[in-house]
């Protein structure tokens, strides 16, 4: 097929079914008029529409920047949605009645002296005409007869004010107009608040919004003049002023509160600095059970406070950061514990199923049922390999949705009492665990607490206190015991 589109005498491309299918094709639209639903016929010298019937199924065609003289050949296109046929030679709206879907008509920089045939494009909203030849009240009549509008560009033209030219516009509903560059605009006393007066669906007219303040200040001038005008002006002044003021108290407010919320957040850190070493001091030995009661309460009453200054809170599965411990284990990091817990349960609870579902074959238990072997010497020979080699990771699984929830600190506090006075099956033995334990998983309690359940279960022993803050404690215990009967040296060194 020859690529190239065919011209008559006078050397004007042709639009016929042969030039619109190269035409296609070099746009990548299909070959089949039919199956086009846009059409792009802009910068091509057209002299002429025609031969656009078998396109009947377009919504959207570019006819601009050609040398088109008038419009026809359109009645066809009955499922057009938009237009464009500016940058033409056209001096005449015409044969555009079959249109009846038509919503987008741009007919700018061409030379159309009338508005005229568009009464029956009852969709039709944005009509361009902007750099034409529209001059006075007879050119502009037939935008009353066309409701539908809501965007016009009118801008460009030679239209001289007079008075009915205002009525045309009182008529309308147009949302946002372009009167500028036109005669009318320097010639219509106090042209803005007339013409947002006269329309009232005015939102935007020549590159400024008009404001609900503008409105007012408008209407005000149109009834009452310069005076009502100016005491309009004040009374937003006014307005304004107020709800400055009421946006400034608010702000303090809401700084006064923060300030008022961060000294309750200080105080309760304090207190619950201060309730730890009380009770590493009761722990030690040292009674101390109506200072700590006292803390105890006092924390509460700011915790009562606290509730007052609440605020608004992310949902707790909106956004959360996770990496991964020595041993693999998912680790949720910008999240309290409550949330955190939520998070493992909602995410990764199959994922940790999975992981122990991986790991039953090679489970102590599992092994114990598989050979029958005794269970406390099979324990005792995977727990002293465990800690014999350091660099050999452990097999127990930690499960992360079952690890400890960290116990408020009123009922921590009355849990040592008892622990203090039962100290139940705890042994030296134990001692040197939890310190191979600490030293295997460098100090990280809730590990260490998790292996210590699976290993006093395994040894069907019964430990009450090894959550993950019993452990902290027993540990300072112990560390405190080594020093209790050494003799401070070098005091003339302490000021």
């Amino acid at each position: 097929m020859n690529k190239t589109l065919e011209r008559n005498q006078n050397g004007t491309v042709i639009m016929n079914l042969k030039n619109l299918k190269i035409i296609c094709e070099r746009e990548g639209l299909y070959q089949n008029p039919e199956n086009n639903d846009t059409l792009y016929l802009h910068f091509k010298g057209f002299d002429k529409i025609e031969n656009l019937e078998p396109y009947f199924n377009l919504v959207a065609l570019w006819l601009n920047n050609n040398a088109l003289q008038k419009i026809e050949g359109l009645c066809q296109l009955k499922k057009l949605i938009s237009l464009f046929l500016n940058h033409n030679l056209i001096d005449k709206i015409e044969n555009v009645s079959a249109l009846q879907d038509l919503v987008t008509l741009n007919l700018s920089h061409n030379s159309i002296k009338k508005i005229e045939n568009i009464a029956s494009l009852t969709k039709l909203q944005n009509l361009n005409l902007s750099h034409n030849q529209l001059t006075n009240y007879e050119s502009l009549m037939e935008i009353q007869d066309c409701p539908s509008i809501q965007n016009l560009d009118l801008s460009n033209n030679h239209i001289s004010y007079e008075e009915p030219i205002i009525s045309i516009f009182q008529s309308t509903n147009i949302g946002c107009l372009y009167l500028k560059s036109n005669s009318f605009v320097r010639e219509c006393p106090n042209y803005r608040k007339t013409i947002v007066v006269a329309i009232k669906t005015l939102q935007f007219l020549d590159d400024k919004p008009v404001t609900p303040g503008e409105r007012k200040i408008s209407e005000a001038w149109f009834i009452g003049g310069k005076e009502a005008e100016q005491q309009e002006r004040v009374s937003q002044i006014e307005i304004k002023r107020e709800q400055d003021h009421q946006i400034y108290l608010q702000t303090l407010e809401r700084q006064q509160r923060g300030e008022t919320r961060n000294q309750l957040l200080n105080q309760q850190q304090q207190l619950c600095k201060e309730i730890r070493q009380l009770q590493i001091q009761y722990f030690d030995g040292e009674e101390v059970d109506e200072l700590l009661e006292q803390k105890e309460n006092e924390l509460k009453n700011v915790e009562l406070e606290l509730e007052k200054y609440q605020v608004d809170n992310i949902a707790p599965h909106q956004c959360f950061l996770t990496t991964k411990d020595d041993e693999g284990n998912v680790v949720i990091l910008n999240k309290t514990e409550d949330e955190a817990k939520q998070i493992r349960d909602r995410y990764f609870n199959q994922e940790m199923q999975q992981i122990n579902q991986k790991f039953d074959d090679n489970n102590v238990e599992q092994k114990l049922i598989n050979q029958q072997l005794e269970p406390e010497e099979e324990v005792e020979e995977e727990v002293e390999q465990v800690y014999q080699q350091p660099n050999k990771k452990s097999k127990f699984i930690i499960n992360l949705d079952s690890a400890p929830q960290i116990p408020k600190i009123d009922k921590k506090a009355s849990q040592l009492r008892e622990w203090k006075q039962k100290r139940e099956g705890w042994t030296i033995d134990h001692d040197e665990l939890l310190e191979n334990l600490l030293m295997y998983h460098q100090f990280n309690f809730d590990a260490v607490s998790d292996e210590f359940k699976r290993i006093m279960a395994y040894e069907d022993q019964d430990l009450k206190y090894i959550e993950s803050d019993d452990l902290r404690i027993i540990w300072t215990f112990i560390e405190l015991s080594k020093y209790r009967n050494k003799i401070p040296q070098k005091l003339e060194q302490i000021e």
